[in-house]
């Protein structure tokens, strides 16, 4: 399976994960937070987080092709298509763990975030040769 198509396919369940996750706060809030209106807003953006991810993804999955690929570009683009590819399901683990906890501390959604901002930018490095339009 090529590598746009598992970007598409990931981006699409998590798409579908964002869906979830909706409806569940929808059911579940207020039980979810109590009277916490911090952990309330950790739901939420966690919640736009995995939006987030979905859409990057699905993105890279629909990205052109350069025309020249040397080993270097390769390389490049297969390492922003990891770190994208793993921050969908960190997202969605973060939506998990982390608002319950209401801590200050979000280890998953700071790497999660840092995978997403470095392989994107890898990713649109990798397809510096189509800027010159």
């Amino acid at each position: 399976m090529s590598l746009k198509r598992i970007h598409l396919l990931t981006g699409i369940l998590t798409l579908v994960v964002f869906l979830v996750t909706g409806v569940y706060m929808r059911i579940g809030f207020p039980e979810l937070y109590g009277d916490s209106e911090a952990i309330r807003f950790l739901f939420r953006a966690n919640h736009v987080y995995i939006l987030f991810s979905g859409l990057l993804n699905v993105m890279a999955g629909f990205a052109s092709v350069p025309m020249v690929q040397t080993d270097l570009v390769q390389k490049v683009k297969a390492a922003g298509s990891i770190l994208l590819l793993l921050a969908a399901p960190l997202f969605i683990l973060a939506f998990i763990l982390e608002p319950p906890q209401l801590s200050p501390m979000r280890p998953v959604t700071v790497t999660a975030a840092f995978f997403a901002l470095i392989g994107a930018g890898l990713f649109v490095l990798a397809r510096k040769q189509n800027w010159k339009g």
